[in-house]
């Protein structure tokens, strides 16, 4: 006597389906699910020559909000700040103008800014910092 199995076998397929996509989906997640759920800033600098000078613009295209953000000249103690901000969040801009009128044969340089913030909201917690390139007049570069 013959008994049809066919859809106890589409069963069997389709759980084996399941169960295996669990096993591969739990195993790259936590190979990689830190790196996916952290809430970081990514900062990106620009610098625009203006009537009034260089205008700078620091955006943050990460996840998360920088705290006590500060930009300064690499080389430079972090008291000589060229600007800062209590908080620059997901989508932010921080931006100022540095004085520099355009001169003939003005060549052009890349300076070196380092943007520090600190991860938490008491004033002792780490701090970190990221070098940020920008395209200005060699003139607004400090000596290193």
């Amino acid at each position: 006597m013959y008994q049809d199995n066919s859809g106890l076998a589409v069963v069997w397929v389709l759980i084996s389906l399941v169960v295996s996509w669990v096993i591969i989906y739990t195993a790259v997640r936590a190979a990689v699910g830190h790196a996916l759920d952290r809430s970081k800033p990514r900062l990106v600098a620009q610098a625009y020559m203006t009537p009034e000078g260089v205008q700078f613009v620091v955006s943050n295209v990460g996840t998360g909000g920088a705290l006590d953000l500060s930009v300064r000249w690499s080389g430079r103690p972090a008291a000589e700040a060229l600007a800062r901000i209590p908080l620059l969040g997901r989508n932010g801009t921080l931006q100022w103008i540095l004085a520099a009128e355009p001169m003939p044969n003005d060549t052009q340089s890349v300076g070196r800014l380092v943007a520090e913030w600190s991860t938490g909201l008491d004033p002792s917690s780490a701090r970190e910092s990221v070098v940020l390139a920008v395209l200005v007049p060699s003139r607004l570069v400090p000596p290193q």
